[in-house]
């Protein structure tokens, strides 16, 4: 299916947009010598950030045919079909989340693609109110509350009914069934253009925001000294490791309530997918640490830290081995484990907030970042 992304400001007026937006942010003064700075962010545009978004788009693209197979002949074939594309697609999104900064965020494409936890009510009235045919440009228009990857989730998963469930209420011949289906179908599209929206900022022959990390402190009108840059990454990455550690895993465990375990806190729990989301950001994280992404390399912040602190670096890395030991070892679904297992993902949310104080304490101090995220920060 050929896919017609939303309009979308031209280079120079993105360019314009963000200089204005982010100017505050970047308000360091040159540095006599960051060239180690300079060096890592090119590597961690080129090599990390960029290819994560040509991911994203690349597994966000099957999404919408997957989908529109299964309404079209809706089989257990079809519907398995489309639950593996949406878990594709749902991969680099996660490790995307580790450096949720510029278009994506300029362009509110994060939260149309991922606001959660999903609000059923509000999805299940969008529908009812949708024109037939519902088309991508009307989910478009619609709040973040009723689309992206967790509203589609909410349609191709039933934990309690199975794909029984779904090919039931989903794959109905009915009039319902039809308009739910035709529903869905819009949102994998509106899905999959929002993310060649942002690769296309991203890519150099679009946006060329990969040019505004690559040439901080050299060029760069959103970075004025590498070491802006840097400081800007290492508070992403502390922000992706809050929302992990405490809106991941303590909301739905009830710490931060008080009130006891909230499965309807869990973050695709639908689809059980909620372990694979919380190693995928954690595994986004790392790669912006580590300067490395698949078979891909460079230098990443941990260059820099171990230049100043070897003793840091090597904990850093301990601890995100740590972190993706215990979080793997979470007896899945996460939504049954806050309550009969919750030791293990006690465990866990102990590991992920290691790394992220690690990174909030050890890191910035050597690095000389200053943290201007808190608890409430983080999605």
């Amino acid at each position: 299916m050929s896919l017609s992304p939303p309009a979308f400001p031209s280079r120079s007026a993105l360019c314009f947009t963000l200089t204005l937006a982010l100017a505050a942010a970047s308000c360091g003064t040159p540095t006599a010598d960051d060239t180690a700075q300079r060096a890592v962010m090119n590597d961690l545009a080129h090599e990390v950030m960029l290819p994560i978004y040509d991911e994203l788009e690349k597994e966000a693209l099957p999404l919408p045919p997957a989908v529109a197979a299964f309404c079209d002949a809706p089989t257990e074939a079809t519907l398995t079909a489309a639950q593996a594309a949406w878990r594709a697609a749902r991969v680099p999104w996660k490790h995307a989340e580790a450096f949720r900064f510029g278009p994506v965020e300029d362009l509110r494409i994060g939260s149309a693609i991922d606001f959660w936890p999903a609000r059923t009510d509000s999805i299940e009235s969008a529908i009812t109110a949708a024109p037939e045919p519902v088309m991508a440009t009307h989910i478009a228009s619609l709040g973040v509350s009723t689309k992206g990857l967790p509203a589609l989730e909410f349609l191709l998963f039933d934990p309690a009914g199975g794909n029984a469930a779904v090919l039931a209420s989903l794959g109905g011949a009915d009039a319902a069934g039809k308009k739910r289906c035709t529903y869905a179908r819009a949102l994998a599209e509106a899905i999959a253009m929002n993310t060649t929206t942002a690769q296309d900022a991203w890519s150099l022959e679009g946006g060329a925001f990969v040019d505004q990390v690559a040439k901080a402190g050299s060029g760069s009108s959103l970075f004025l000294t590498g070491q802006d840059g840097i400081a800007r990454v290492v508070n992403l990455l502390i922000s992706a490791m809050i929302a992990v550690s405490e809106n991941r895993v303590s909301g739905p465990l009830g710490i931060v309530s008080g009130t006891g375990p909230d499965p309807t806190l869990v973050e695709s729990r639908f689809s059980d997918n909620s372990i694979d989301d919380l190693l995928g950001t954690l595994r986004g994280v790392e790669d912006v640490y580590l300067g490395r992404h698949g078979d891909r390399s460079g230098r990443g912040i941990s260059e820099l830290v171990a230049a100043r602190s070897p003793a840091i670096d090597s904990s850093v890395k301990k601890a995100f081995t740590d972190a993706m030991a215990a979080t793997s070892a979470i007896p899945a679904p996460l939504r049954t484990a806050i309550t009969e297992n919750p030791a293990a993902v006690t465990k866990a949310q102990d590991a992920l907030r290691v790394v992220r104080r690690l990174l909030s304490t050890d890191v910035a101090s050597v690095l000389g970042v200053a943290v201007t995220l808190s608890d409430n920060d983080g999605d």
